[in-house]
């Protein structure tokens, strides 16, 4: 019987942190939202948005496709155009720091709280 109580504790107790603690986010959740995006010793800020938009500052509104592979890729393009004007891959260092590069590119992001 102390065994059965134990047992039912310890599943009680994982089911609690399970829902507390949520499902992990896959890197396409985890780019939503506002970072600084640093390249060549500059740094300026850059906000995804759920609706597959990116606002980067001082320029206008574009358009990202994420693709899930290994390693992952942002395909960017023009508000209002389909041809893909660079391909970055996407590559986290937990959830509030990424990398993307390619193309002769690479930029570190982090998160803005």
């Amino acid at each position: 019987m102390a065994s059965y109580r134990f047992l039912f504790g310890s599943a009680v107790v994982s089911l609690i942190v399970l829902v507390a603690c949520g499902a992990a986010a896959t890197p396409s959740e985890l780019i939503i939202g506002t970072w600084d995006a640093e390249q060549m010793g500059e740094t300026r800020t850059v906000e995804f948005l759920t609706d597959g938009t990116v606002q980067p500052e001082g320029e206008e509104l574009q358009r990202y496709i994420f693709v899930e592979g290994d390693p992952d890729v942002l395909k960017f393009m023009d508000l209002n155009s389909d041809v893909v004007y660079v391909e970055l891959e996407l590559v986290f260092d937990g959830k509030n720091q990424c990398t993307l590069s390619g193309e002769g590119i690479t930029a570190t992001l982090s998160r803005v709280e």
